[in-house]
């Protein structure tokens, strides 16, 4: 099995679409029913129009039709009708196969229930969608419908009320774990362990809007600007639109930069290394229509890249880093702090509304996680942060000149 993915050269309509995942199998032939359900994900239903869902897709879908070929298994096999009366069901039994697999130098389990999970939710919607077009009888897993109880305790009691639900016996229970992030001290030291001033800036950014992976590597020029004349002790409002950059369900929101970050982001790409880059991509596109941030050859960070930069940097041959970081874990650095500064200047209902927007969720249930990351981080610490946050990105670890305190 393979998993492959078009390019320019594949158009509907005339539109060329990038980034469409397919598969082939043992004989190089298509595996018709799993791309026509990858084709409708990318050209049909609206609510998946990012290329990182369709690869999301296409990656569980090819690691299940990889297991099923290995066994000799049909996919269509639904025992029952959606319950175990005459057999297991071959998502079940992949379910199982994959909670079985153990890392041999660890002996720890080689695949996180969460992720086991994402794989299921994938496959289950590619089972619902072979069901409404007559390609299976029934789902392969119990889908009676169930009343998910809300929680009453806490002032978001009114976000969490009973909700009727499709069940499924399939997926696991898995336990949320609070977001992984960086102290005040590891965002130091990570922004010292940058190995070129382009990741530098990117890191800085992170750190202050809480930028996604794909939001940071997408960013345009053109949201950079001369920032003199300016109050240094206020921040830059920057609106990011769906049409100049990637956003998740290309969903616009508002995020501020500190002055001085801007004005880093200035001279870095007027007369520093992102300007020496960015000569290297002149003749193909104008120069405004860059991203901010270019690789060493000049070319856009491919999706993979910024977590190849950061993993280098304590997973490479000489690591800079006694601890684990990625991209995310940025935005979730950014969430955590920013929700205590704004909650010691406002309700906290308030705060998580003002948090939420800046994320771009679109629940305040999902902005709450980050209520129990305040609760395990300590005070002194969290109240550092946001005094030092504005000098993390100068070349020497702090600006000359007035600190900037004030967080909008």
């Amino acid at each position: 099995m393979r998993l492959l993915f078009t390019d320019d050269t594949f158009t509907q309509h005339g539109q060329p679409f990038v980034g469409i995942p397919f598969l082939l199998d043992q004989h190089m032939e298509l595996v018709e029913v799993a791309n026509d359900y990858l084709m409708y994900l990318a050209l049909e239903r609206g609510r998946t129009r990012s290329p990182k869902t369709w690869r999301n897709h296409g990656e569980a879908l090819y690691d299940y039709f990889s297991w099923l070929e290995a066994n000799e298994l049909e996919w269509s096999h639904v025992p029952g009708a959606g319950h175990a009366k005459t057999g297991i069901s071959n998502l079940a039994s992949y379910r199982n196969w994959s909670i079985s697999l153990v890392d041999p130098a660890t002996g720890i389990r080689a695949i996180k229930p969460s992720t086991i999970n994402q794989r299921l939710t994938c496959l289950m919607g590619f089972y619902q969608w072979a069901q409404k077009r007559g390609h299976v009888p029934a789902v392969p897993w119990d889908a009676s419908p169930k009343f998910v109880a809300g929680n009453s305790q806490g002032f978001m009691r009114h976000a969490h009320s009973a909700k009727r639900t499709e069940g499924d016996d399939l997926r696991l229970k898995v336990f949320r774990e609070p977001p992984k992030l960086l102290s005040l001290d590891q965002s130091k030291l990570l922004i010292q362990a940058c190995s070129t001033k382009t990741l530098r800036m990117m890191t800085v950014l992170m750190l202050q809007t809480g930028l996604r992976n794909e939001e940071c590597r997408t960013f345009p020029r053109k949201y950079v600007f001369d920032p003199t004349g300016l109050d240094v002790r206020k921040r830059i409002r920057i609106d990011l639109n769906p049409a100049d950059m990637l956003l998740k369900n290309s969903k616009p929101r508002t995020v501020f930069v500190g002055w001085h970050i801007m004005r880093e982001l200035f001279d870095f790409l007027s007369y520093g290394e992102g300007a020496l880059r960015a000569k290297m991509k002149r003749l193909d596109m104008p120069g405004n229509a860059l991203p901010a941030f270019l690789n060493v050859q000049g070319q856009p960070f491919s999706e993979k890249g910024l977590n190849n930069a950061y993993r280098r940097l304590w997973a490479g041959k000489c690591p800079t880093l006694p601890f684990r970081v990625t991209p995310h874990m940025l935005r979730h650095t950014f969430a955590t702090f920013e929700l205590l500064h704004q909650s010691q200047r406002m309700p906290m209902g308030q705060a998580l509304a003002w948090v939420r927007d800046r994320l771009g969720h679109s629940s305040i249930q999902t902005t709450s996680i980050y209520l129990h990351c305040i609760d395990l981080m300590e005070s002194s610490e969290l109240n550092a942060y946001q005094e030092e946050l504005d000098m993390l990105g100068s070349s020497n670890g702090a600006y000359s000149g007035e600190r900037d305190r004030s967080f909008r």
